[in-house]
């Protein structure tokens, strides 16, 4: 399972890569001090490696009591603001972990980071400096009790998304209300389709790498085989043959599977494995996707042990036209060795299974486009 949550922050004019020194409630942080957190959100500042990974620290304020802790690393959060009378989506992060209870976290990033330099560009915003008296050491002070307060959230590198120009959310679509919250403590847990609409609102010509691997993260982060059985059961356009194969089909089994095994020589499609027990038919282009003809093709499936069927299902392995492997940058050196990683397919794919691993790539942005 994943968590979504939709949160409002800050509106800022300089794409989020310096305070730009909007006026916000006088009771709110901001208000009192000139300048948010969430405000250097966009800089490059935030970007950090652990283990050859590269990651992306964020800001929001708290969360309430939304299950981050059960969730860490697989939550999903959208920032928007509200201003001129409109909501703007301008951040998603995919696959985050909330550092909002890890003080000792927080603190380390910071100094990693050196976000003690960012106090400059706070200071020469004139707000500031009104709101502080004019006195330097007087934002000082509240500038280093709150530093370790920017780096509230990490995510991979890839996870994230930094609008250069903001989308304009509709409410009314997206959740069926006027409007979403405005509080900057306040949060909204949605749900997958939600989450959808609102990723769907950035515009085609914006949806870079990460918006389509954030769309398949999406896709598959929630449990659809019982809907997806239930479904196959309510269908009346089926004869009971054709009801049984693509029930079996679903559960990798049946008349798909014999196909995938027959194709693959009854081994891994990768490792040569003959263990049946661990064997798993894995559907290269998803069961949502597919057409009934596609969800009982043989070529549109690997045989895989269950790491390399996790692997690639969650598009962090895909495979090349000529079964070369392709593996994620989520995936650092270490484990890469650990799980035998960046081997090829043990033949190469026919022209049918090229057409299915081609959408696989698409989908999870092994390729350009």
């Amino acid at each position: 399972m994943a968590l979504f949550i939709s949160k409002p922050i800050m509106w800022n004019t300089e794409g989020y890569r310096k305070p730009s020194g909007v006026k916000v409630n006088a009771k709110a942080f901001p208000g009192k001090h000139g300048f948010g957190h969430e405000e250097w959100n966009g800089s490059d500042m935030l970007g950090f490696d652990d283990d050859g990974l590269a990651y992306r620290a964020f800001h929001t304020e708290r969360v309430g009591y939304a299950p981050v802790d059960e969730e860490a690393g697989r939550t999903f959060v959208f920032l928007y603001a509200s201003h001129d009378g409109v909501q703007e989506l301008v951040g998603v992060a995919g696959n985050a972990t909330c550092l909002i209870d890890d003080e000792g976290e927080r603190k380390e990033l910071a100094k990693r980071l050196r976000l003690d330099k960012l106090g400059d560009q706070a200071w020469a915003v004139p707000r500031v400096q009104t709101l502080h008296e004019n006195d330097r050491s007087k934002f000082d002070k509240v500038w280093q009790a709150d530093l370790a307060w920017i780096p509230t959230w990490k995510c991979p590198a890839d996870m994230f998304i930094w609008l250069d120009k903001p989308a304009r959310l509709d409410s009314q679509v997206i959740r069926g209300t006027v409007k979403l919250l405005t509080m900057f403590g306040t949060h909204t847990e949605i749900d997958q389709k939600e989450a959808l609409r609102m990723l769907d609102s950035i515009p085609p010509k914006s949806r870079t790498p990460a918006w389509r691997r954030l769309r398949a993260e999406i896709d598959c982060a929630a449990e659809t085989l019982p809907h997806d059985l239930s479904e196959l059961e309510d269908r009346d356009d089926l004869n009971k043959t054709s009801r049984r194969m693509l029930l079996d089909a679903r559960l990798g089994q049946g008349r798909f599977r014999r196909a995938v095994e027959l194709l693959w020589g009854e081994r891994c499609s990768v490792s040569g494995c003959t263990v049946r027990e661990v064997l798993r038919a894995s559907h290269i282009k998803p069961w949502k996707l597919s057409t009934d003809r596609e969800r009982l093709d043989g070529h549109n499936g690997l045989l895989l042990t269950a790491n390399l069927d996790a692997l690639f299902d969650r598009g962090l392995i895909s495979f090349a036209d000529d079964g070369e492997m392709l593996v994620s940058s989520r995936l650092g050196k270490s484990v890469r060795t650990l799980l035998r990683l960046e081997r090829p397919l043990r033949k190469e794919p026919n022209r049918t299974q090229r057409r299915y691993l081609a959408d696989h790539r698409r989908r999870w942005a092994f390729d350009p486009a």
